[in-house]
């Protein structure tokens, strides 16, 4: 059993590099060596076990979660998790009660989650024209009630004046 130089983690004898730290403990690899691409980059074991990683520089098969190949050291290149984009009720809910949350969450949103950032963006607009249309209602009742009451009150002021 041999030690890594660099973390001093045990490692195998027929292991190239360290699987803690990724260090080579041999020389490193000729540029112009063949690359096979010959193994899937992740497949699950025969046996029904975990999946492997396949190196895609010498089809050695690795831990899912290594950043290196054991046998030739080439590095694998991380995978990034995937952003959802499935907008949240609760935010929609959020952001047609506040329009102006919808508007924040819908230029903060638009570029990595476009359905997420387009749902925010409606309720707040639908939000802002409800708002709109009730106002506008407001006032044109108001008025009418207002100026009904208004011209009750003045032709029975005059009706009272005629008849004193």
């Amino acid at each position: 059993m041999k030690t890594c130089p660099n973390c001093h983690n045990a490692v195998g004898d027929t292991d190239t590099f360290c699987a803690v730290c990724g260090a080579a403990l041999q020389a490193a690899p000729t540029q112009n060596a063949p690359v096979y691409n010959t193994a899937p980059p992740y497949c699950a074991n025969a046996a029904g076990g975990a999946a492997v990683k396949y190196c895609q520089h010498c089809g050695n098969p690795c831990d899912v979660n290594a950043a290196v190949c054991l046998k030739c050291g080439c590095a694998f290149t991380p995978t990034q998790p995937v952003k959802v984009d499935e907008p949240s009720i609760w935010l929609r809910i959020a952001c047609f009660f506040i329009p102006v949350l919808g508007l924040i969450m819908f230029l903060v949103e638009r570029d990595e989650r476009p359905k997420c950032a387009k749902s925010y963006g409606m309720a707040a607009l639908i939000s802002v024209i409800l708002q709109v249309v009730f106002v506008v209602l407001f006032y044109i009742i108001f008025f009418v009630i207002f100026g009904v009451a208004f011209s009750t009150a003045v032709t029975d002021y005059s009706y009272y004046m005629m008849m004193l």
